[in-house]
């Protein structure tokens, strides 16, 4: 397998894997109270309900998007990635002002932030290649 097929391979796994990690997570912190308030922002865990449909939109549906284009080789799999890597940003950084103003929350701004770093190296990385 040559190199160019290896780092596809990667991307359309990873993206794949995500949107899995995703939904499991929503469902999780839906259906247990005490795992939603690990993750609230000093309170029951409705403060976590805005985060709900962009995520499952964005993240879940959006890594979708980004494996099924990688691995059809469609030409806007580069944008899709590009898409969800700045949603990825925008709910991170919504996460860390909520977090930066309650004082609670950090949890959920820790496990985010691999998920962007991650995202952001993918996309950024084979854009140059994708071209």
């Amino acid at each position: 397998m040559n190199e160019q097929r290896r780092r596809l391979s990667l991307r359309v796994a990873y993206f794949a894997v995500q949107a899995g990690a995703t939904f499991g997570w929503w469902a999780v912190i839906v259906a247990s109270p005490a795992w939603r308030r690990r993750f609230a922002f000093g309170d029951d865990g409705a403060s976590l309900v805005p985060f709900l449909a962009p995520d499952l939109v964005f993240w879940c549906l959006g890594s979708l998007a980004a494996a099924w284009g990688e691995w059809r080789g469609a030409p806007w799999a580069v944008a899709a990635r590009f898409v969800l890597c700045g949603a990825l940003g925008s709910s991170l950084l919504h996460a860390a002002s909520l977090a930066a103003r309650s004082g609670a929350g950090w949890l959920g701004v820790l496990l985010m932030l691999p998920a962007l770093v991650a995202t952001g190296w993918l996309t950024w990385s084979s854009s140059s290649s994708d071209a």
